[in-house]
């Protein structure tokens, strides 16, 4: 499962030293983790390197922040000044999405939608086939969505959620992300939470601190019985090139057909990657 980690915009200066941890992407930061007064330099110093910045996903405000009405103004200027990789955080309803596509189609950006509000969360269906093209991943903004429905952050309270995110991303085959968590002391419960992200089918996970990609690093995600599973459902299908030629086998008592293939790679790129 990859890891996506938020950076705040006002720590740029640590970028490889996060990405010295192995990281899969990062997110730089504009909107919760730093000072609006702050964001004029943040914007110069990314605008300024711009071939460095633009290869990593920024979280960029989409609202102005007194009359709450969108506000497009910071992603045209970071789209006509190269940028391509946006999280979009806080998108109150499909309405609002529309309003900013009509300014940003001509660019062609890759965007991670942030679902945050129980009103996007029931309206993004429609919104992520309408505009398929536009998304490279959805993602779980728990800790807004749970604030603004009244309840308390478990997994358990977050089940609904996760899961219509992941089926969400399956629909049209993008990144489906899984919750940031808060914790960082905690690494028993951090690493159940990582575990139970894997056991449904994650890509990848949302980190805010070098502690928890520590806890990442230090479990086994998958065992290695699993990748010697993967590696017999690889071999055994690694003649088939069209859904004609398919034929069901039996591997260790079981049968096994197609769909097991998604996961064998999934496990088997795990292992690759961890061999980098």
């Amino acid at each position: 499962m990859d890891s996506f980690f938020f950076i705040p915009g006002d720590k740029l200066l640590n970028i490889n030293k996060i990405r010295s941890l192995g990281v899969d992407e990062i997110i730089i930061d504009l909107e919760d983790a730093v000072k609006a007064s702050e964001r004029d330099f943040i914007l110069t110093q990314l605008i300024s390197n711009n071939e460095f910045y633009k290869e990593f996903y920024i979280r960029i405000p989409l609202y102005h922040s007194s009359t709450r009405k969108v506000d497009n103004q910071i992603l045209l200027l970071l789209l006509k000044n190269g940028f391509r990789k946006f999280v979009f955080p806080k998108v109150v309803s499909s309405d609002d999405f529309v309003l900013l596509e009509e300014d940003f189609r001509e660019f062609y950006p890759k965007i991670i939608l942030l679902i945050e509000t129980p009103r996007l969360l029931l309206e993004a269906k429609d919104l992520l086939l309408k505009y398929r093209d536009c998304f490279s991943g959805i993602a779980v903004g728990s800790h807004d969505f749970i604030s603004l429905v009244g309840g308390i952050h478990t997994l358990q309270n977050l089940e609904f959620l996760r899961l219509q995110i992941l089926y969400l991303a399956r629909m049209i085959d993008i990144l489906a992300i899984d919750i940031a968590s808060m914790e960082l002391q905690d690494t028993e419960s951090l690493a159940i939470e990582i575990m139970d992200g894997v056991y449904k089918g994650f890509d990848a996970k949302m980190y805010i601190h070098p502690k928890q990609i520590e806890v990442l690093r230090s479990m086994k995600l998958y065992t290695t019985e699993e990748q010697i599973w993967a590696c017999k459902v690889k071999d055994a299908f690694g003649y088939v090139q069209e859904n004609e030629e398919f034929i069901p086998v039996v591997i260790d008592g079981k049968v096994i057909e197609k769909p097991h293939l998604k996961r064998a790679e999934k496990i088997l790129n795990h292992f690759r990657n961890e061999d980098v």
